[in-house]
């Protein structure tokens, strides 16, 4: 099979390429287009189009085609400069050499079985909400282990004479939340802390306890990089980070030295090309994806080794990585950094040695934007005239990337996750290539750009200066949206900047009544930063199957100071059918004080490490029950629940809680340990800041480690109680 793939994919005289069982176009004679992009993309989309006559997928790239040829002049303008980088420099580099390869080793990747076995596979949508066997697997070996290793003993300090049942074993998932680099940085400090026993202290790290770990934007560059190259050493990774920030990602310092490096050119367009050719359309979020995550990842610290073949963690590792700078040492990226799939067996997932890792992003259902297909019209079960695509209230559908799959709990369907991005008929696959790198993984999780305009305008609302005018201001938006709700919903769901497009799994799949709103018939999805709907993950905790027990949810955001956080937990909370009480009504924190600077003028007062532990004091780790809401209980908004399959379902097939969970809050708050940094305030470590010095990132490691530090014994407490009502259930069960 192997062989017969290898020479299905050949390169002619003509320099045509030939991809016969890819599903992809089968020859690519167009001369080439320099004016547009630089691998021969031409005026019109017939060079990219399927052999097959012209079909939905065709009708709606011609309603989108003007949008994507808007965005290609970036990406153009950057493969041009990296060309003219190339030539200059055609004797001191590994660039001009790699441009030159870049066709060639994206068609060499088409038949490469070794490191894209999924070339050998077809891929089915699986329409159910159940957990994946992969996933089951990994779960249960996950709950064996932390019962087996000792881990949970350590962690609450048992005797060694208690046997841990794995059924009495509390199911953690650990969240971090959007913020940019503060967010990343931020979370990686959290895990670290959680993984290293506090010192002078014989108890396990409560990673070591976490099922599941989930990020929103920013921390799904931790999750992304812990998972691949840095393999899960966290303290090596945030010396990483040191070495590498103080370059922001998109400079041309900073693209220069990875296209320097030995075949560094691939990692940046190869994925472009690659999606190209499957005849999607990359815009601007695919180069952001493919040179931040290239940027991440390429380090001039030699990353850590496997030993044994599955990750230790850091406080056990019998040698530590080599952290010393050696610029005189070539580092090349490598592949298989890059598939986000191959972590399940490469990180000991499968094992249950390491928790599942989720990235997050969302679909904006706007139900009178549902794209109707010229060929394939909706079926008796929806169509734009029903009263769903009247509604002109938009919501954010959750989609989910993990290790195993690709997809979405509310359109009930999962796809493996080494063929998102191929395309999709009536639930199979219709192409084979390999897996989507992570580049455009992380890039689509992380594309806050692609919001839409309420993001853009809320945050310039919240950032109104105090005072006459922007009380004004103000006034009249309110005002205005008061008058024209309608109006204002539509406006606000603009999306200025073009989402990432990708090939929809979904198309022509089988449509049920009350899911999907139409959804399989639209041939692209487009998804952005899951922080457009909630700043914390913990939607995909909820996901049926999971049976969450506690969620930890580190927030990195710029508001945690202001007490919309946890307003916001309830709203999304009650959207889940939970019902979402603090455990202690912990007061508004006042107004920072001020005091006045040699002009007079006000400026906020650097407090003393004594007054920052009293202010925020009970804070670091604040503990929320959640409870089911009654069928009884719910408001007319939330509307009433039906049951298919086990599972409870709102009006917008949006699973709903059954069970009872905790939810622990953990905000990056400032510390009496540095009391003089307030990581929401401070100008480095604002969320759009990709800058940041070795001694800045060490700033916020410290304070970040002492936060998590500071609730160690409050999710103890809450890990303690877990597990003894699950062991007092168990056996009472048994009598």
């Amino acid at each position: 099979m192997a062989a017969q793939d290898a020479e299905a994919h050949t390169t002619a005289v003509d320099g045509s390429v030939t991809a016969s069982d890819t599903g992809l176009k089968e020859v690519h004679k167009k001369p080439h287009s320099h004016n547009l992009w630089p691998w021969g993309h031409s005026d019109t989309q017939d060079d990219l189009s399927d052999p097959e006559p012209k079909d939905a997928d065709r009708a709606k790239g011609e309603e989108e085609h003007k949008e994507d040829s808007d965005h290609a002049g970036l990406l153009s303008s950057v493969t041009e400069g990296l060309k003219n980088l190339g030539t200059k420099m055609r004797g001191k580099s590994h660039r001009f050499s790699d441009l030159l390869r870049l066709h060639k080793e994206v068609v060499q990747d088409l038949s490469d079985t070794t490191t894209y076995p999924e070339l050998l596979k077809d891929a089915h949508l699986r329409r159910e909400n159940t957990l994946g066997q992969q996933e089951a697997a990994a779960l249960a070996a996950r709950k064996a282990w932390i019962a087996s290793s000792g881990a949970l003993r350590r962690f609450l300090q048992l005797n060694e004479s208690e046997e841990i049942h794995p059924e009495d074993v509390p199911v953690v998932g650990l969240g971090g939340s959007g913020g940019g680099y503060r967010a990343n940085l931020g979370f990686l400090s959290f895990i670290e802390e959680m993984q290293e026993p506090p010192a002078g202290q014989d108890v396990g790290g409560l990673f070591d306890l976490c099922a599941y770990v989930a990020g929103v934007s920013g921390s799904c560059w931790s999750l992304g990089s812990l998972f691949t190259f840095a393999a899960l050493d966290t303290p090596w990774l945030l010396d990483h980070f040191k070495a590498t920030s103080s370059r922001h990602p998109l400079s041309m310092g900073a693209i220069d030295a990875i296209a320097r490096s030995a075949n560094g050119v691939y990692f940046q367009l190869a994925p472009l090309l690659s999606k190209m050719k499957l005849g999607l359309h990359p815009g601007p979020l695919d180069l952001y994806g493919t040179l931040v995550t290239s940027h991440i990842f390429f380090s001039p610290v030699h990353p850590p080794t496997l030993e044994e073949g599955y990750p230790t963690p850091p406080n056990r590792r019998t040698q530590r990585p080599d952290s010393h700078i050696k610029e005189d040492t070539p580092v090349a990226l490598k592949k298989e950094w890059f598939q986000w799939s191959r972590c399940y067996e490469r990180m000991g997932i499968d094992k249950g040695l390491s928790p599942m890792p989720l990235f997050t992003a969302v679909r904006h259902e706007r139900p009178w934007k549902d794209w109707k297909s010229p060929t394939e019209a909706f079926g008796g079960h929806s169509d734009h005239t029903s009263s769903v695509h009247k509604d002109p209230h938009a919501w954010w559908q959750w989609f989910e990337i993990s290790p195993c799959e690709f997809g979405s709990d509310e359109l009930e369907g999962w796809v493996p996750t080494w063929s998102f991005g191929r395309k999709f008929d009536k639930g199979i696959s219709t192409q084979k290539c390999p897996e989507r790198s992570i580049s455009l993984l992380l890039g689509l999780a992380t594309s806050a750009p692609a919001g839409p305009l309420a993001a853009w305008l809320g945050t310039i609302y919240r950032n109104l200066p105090k005072g006459a005018i922007g009380n004004k201001i103000r006034q009249e938006a309110d005002e205005w949206v008061e008058k024209n709700p309608e109006k204002a919903e539509r406006l606000q769901s603009h999306h200025p900047v073009h989402a990432q497009n990708e090939a929809n799994p979904f198309f022509g799949a089988e449509v049920q009544e009350g899911r999907g709103n139409g959804f399989e018939n639209s041939p692209r999805i487009h998804l952005v930063d899951a922080g457009m709907s909630n700043n914390l993950p913990i939607y995909t905790f909820c996901r049926p199957g999971r049976d969450v027990d506690i969620m930890l949810l580190g927030d990195f955001s710029s508001d945690v100071q202001k007490g919309s956080a946890l307003e916001r937990i309830q709203e999304f909370g009650a959207e889940k059918g939970y019902r979402v009480t603090p455990r202690a009504n912990m007061p508004s924190l006042p107004d920072w004080p001020t005091e006045k600077n040699e002009k007079g003028e006000d400026k906020p007062k650097e407090l003393s490490a004594e007054e920052i532990a009293s202010r925020f004091a009970g804070r670091y780790a604040q503990v929320l029950d959640a409870e089911p809401i009654a069928e009884d209980q719910r408001t007319e908004e939330q509307g009433k629940t039906y049951e298919r399959d086990g599972i409870r379902y709102n009006h917008r097939h949006q699973p709903q809680a059954t069970k009872a969970c905790k939810m622990i809050y953990m905000p990056l708050l400032p510390h009496a340990c540095q009391p003089n940094y307030d990581p929401s305030t401070a100008p480095f470590s604002s969320s759009y800041n990709l800058e940041w010095t070795p001694e800045q990132v060490e700033t916020i490691r410290k304070t970040a480690r002492a936060c998590v530090a500071e609730g160690l014994s409050a999710i103890r407490e809450e890990v303690r109680a877990v597990y003894g009502a699950k062991k007092a259930a168990r056996l009472a069960a048994t009598v």
